[in-house]
């Protein structure tokens, strides 16, 4: 008897193990992409990749979705790493590469790559897009006087200064600092690269972020991004009555750019204007939302701030499903009734 009921407790305890593969998670990636939740389909097509390295669509899809994001860097190298393995096997792959290039303003190198997408596939899913695409780059060539020497410099221009950015975006500002300088040092009137270092500056401490901008509105008047530097950064030190004018002009300015539309209303809900938070956010598409999630966060700090508490904490749930840590967090202080206003500012550096 003692042997029978060991060997019933030994079933009762055996533990079968469930195993993800990689075709799990890229499954759950596509269904995540379907509902434009973006940055979930990243992380669920990041853990496909890791699982199945060796199957070329899950790295496709991924840089697909990078694109999408506005990646386009990170997006190309993927690509390119497939091209390498692979071969022109994976031919769409010139097609994505063209794409992200054209929205880098790398036109040689799009139109480069959308031709060797044609060549290959004259007659295939893209193909049609991809002449169009063709027809526009071979316009845009046409426009500009001195391509080629155009495109060297604007090449290495843009490829060093989104390198920057990323750096920027992703907390690493010492190493964006002297990639900026170079810029600027090569393109004396690159204004972005300034109102960057401007930034990379004020992040270390350092007072000549505020040079820098001054020089900017003084060689570049009304430029939009040194305007919202200069009312953040006098705002952050209190300084209300130096930042008054410059949130002021903010307050004035509606960007047909939607990127500089969600500049200002994030500038907006930092200096604590609120009000002209949630209007600004009210413009957007809705779709923009689930591809930023900062959004949904900076748009649910602005109502909890005005008194719309269950409003704020519904975006920041959806913000916090889209991984984004410190909506959840914020939602858990709100839902207990810890947090306070007067300790929850936007901060769009975070």
């Amino acid at each position: 008897m003692d042997g029978t009921h060991q060997t019933q407790k030994d079933k009762r305890t055996t533990v079968v193990p469930f195993f993800r593969s990689g075709d799990y998670f890229f499954h759950r990636g596509i269904v995540a992409y379907r509902k434009n939740h973006l940055q979930r389909a990243v992380k669920l097509f990041e853990r496909a990749v890791k699982l199945t390295n060796q199957e070329p669509v899950f790295h496709i899809q991924l840089a697909a979705v990078l694109s999408e994001l506005g990646e386009y860097e990170r997006s190309n190298e993927i690509l390119s790493t497939i091209l390498q393995e692979q071969g022109d096997e994976q031919s769409e792959c010139y097609f994505f590469m063209a794409n992200n290039y054209a929205y880098l303003g790398l036109f040689e190198k799009a139109e480069n790559a959308v031709i060797r997408y044609l060549k290959l596939c004259p007659e295939d899913g893209f193909s049609d897009d991809a002449r169009d695409l063709l027809e526009l780059l071979q316009f845009e060539r046409s426009e500009i006087d001195g391509w080629e020497d155009y495109e060297s410099e604007s090449d290495e221009l843009i490829i060093e200064h989104e390198k920057a950015r990323t750096l920027l975006r992703n907390g690493d500002v010492k190493a964006a600092i002297p990639i900026l300088e170079s810029v600027i040092q090569s393109h004396p009137t690159c204004w972005a690269a300034h109102n960057h270092l401007a930034e990379a500056y004020y992040r270390e401490g350092k007072d000549e972020a505020f040079a820098i901008c001054e020089h900017i509105l003084n060689e570049d008047k009304g430029n939009l991004f040194a305007i919202c530097n200069l009312a953040m950064f006098f705002t952050a030190q209190g300084d209300t009555k130096q930042a008054e004018p410059f949130v002021s002009a903010l307050r004035q300015v509606y960007p047909l750019d939607v990127d500089h539309h969600v500049k200002v209303a994030q500038v907006l809900c930092t200096v604590g204007d609120y009000q002209q938070t949630v209007e600004r956010m009210k413009m957007l598409e809705t779709y923009m939302f689930d591809q930023r999630p900062e959004l949904l966060l900076c748009y649910g700090i602005a109502l909890y701030q005005l008194g719309y508490v269950e409003k704020a904490n519904g975006y920041w749930r959806r913000a916090s499903g889209l991984g984004y840590r410190i909506a959840q967090q914020l939602l858990e202080e709100s839902t207990v009734g810890t947090l306070s206003k007067s300790n929850l500012k936007y901060d769009i550096w975070r």
